[in-house]
């Protein structure tokens, strides 16, 4: 954790508060000299301190409250172009050694989840969203375009946690909106184009998801969306 760079600052300026009240205390006890010296130390280290403190506090808030965990690389190519099908490989970099091949036909790919968001003290501290990834489907440029064509997905559940094996069921969000961290929990989809050859790279930020484009091809294709 950053911490250090704000709780640092402010370890010295409470020193520097306590080197002022124990001025204070030797001038009320008529020693102006000893008083003076304590002053002179005491002031710079409290007003430095503190500065330096809120400074590096607002910086680990910023930090904290913009990080973004890679979820998946997205990867696509043209199985058919007549009908508009597509293989999108999901590979997954918060798990090893797992990856989905899905035969998507449409305009777009779209990955859905369920997102748990922390309050915004609780990502000062180094909670940060977490999430599980649903499914990934299809998806048409306008509804018009789609109504009535085929609807594709593929699951993309992973195994659950470990720690399900030692709980009953249900517990974990029982303690979580107990613990006054939980912010809410929400489902939440990102969607780009099919494009042969396009990547795209799939990140969980403190909002939710976001997926962009991670080569020229997908940005291209991103671009030139209706």
């Amino acid at each position: 954790m950053n911490w250090i760079w704000w709780a640092a600052p402010l370890v010295i300026a409470i020193s520097g508060a306590a080197l002022l009240l124990a001025g204070a205390g030797h001038l009320f006890r008529g020693r102006p000299v000893r008083a003076s010296g304590h002053v002179l130390v005491g002031a710079p280290l409290a007003i430095i301190g503190l500065a330096a403190g809120l400074v590096g506090f607002n910086i680990q808030t910023y930090a904290r409250l913009t990080h973004e965990g890679p979820v998946a690389d997205v990867g696509v190519k043209l199985v058919d172009a007549p009908s508009q099908r597509y293989a999108v490989t999901v590979h997954r970099l918060d798990e090893p050694n797992s990856t989905t091949t899905c035969d998507l036909q449409g305009d777009e790919w779209m990955i859905e989840g369920r997102v748990q968001k922390w309050k915004p003290w609780a990502n000062v501290l180094g909670l940060d969203a977490t999430y599980s990834l649903d499914q990934l489907s299809n998806k048409y440029f306008t509804a018009e375009r789609g109504s009535g064509k085929t609807i594709t997905a593929c699951d993309l559940n992973g195994p659950p946690p470990e720690v399900d094996r030692y709980l009953p069921p249900g517990w974990l969000g029982w303690l979580s909106t107990r613990a006054f961290t939980l912010d809410r929990r929400f489902g939440d989809a990102n969607y780009m184009p099919l494009a042969d050859g396009a990547v795209y790279r799939v990140v969980i930020t403190q909002s939710g998801f976001n997926a962009q484009p991670a080569n020229e091809i997908a940005r291209a294709a991103n671009d030139a969306r209706p």
